[in-house]
């Protein structure tokens, strides 16, 4: 099948050639959801429901993406520095988790040397290994 697409304006024209079985599959298409042969390719040509003959719609449209553009901007802006702080805090949480890493084998050693009874570390161990990211529970 050989399509032709004639501008309203001007003397320029676009041929399209479809093969036979693919048309043959548009028609049906077109028949099962109750659409015409030239809408149907309309949509498929051009990649939508939108008629072109009105522009009010696109600059709707532009409209709304404008105002969404910002509002992602602000966002952005405000979750920016969130997540700088968090990043920060986890490096401190992790820096922390080391300290009382190196604080509990110093204990556990000096209780070694005096004599001591030994403690149970393991609530601690879990927070530790949960800061540093080696949660077991992954």
């Amino acid at each position: 099948m050989k399509i032709v697409i004639k501008p309203e304006v001007g003397w320029k024209k676009v041929v399209f050639k479809i093969p036979d079985n693919q048309f043959g599959k548009i028609k049906k298409l077109g028949g099962k959801y109750g659409f015409r042969i030239d809408k149907l390719l309309r949509i498929i040509l051009i990649g939508g429901f939108i008629d072109y003959q009105d522009n009010s719609n696109f600059q709707d449209l532009e409209r709304e993406i404008e105002s969404l553009e910002r509002k992602l901007y602000e966002l952005e802006g405000k979750w920016s520095p969130l997540k700088f702080r968090t990043y920060y805090l986890a490096m401190d949480d992790q820096n922390l988790a080391i300290q009382i890493s190196g604080l509990i084998a110093e204990n556990k050693r000096l209780r070694k040397i005096l004599g001591k009874p030994e403690r149970d570390y393991s609530k601690i161990e879990e927070l530790i290994h949960y800061y540093m990211g080696f949660d077991s529970r992954e």
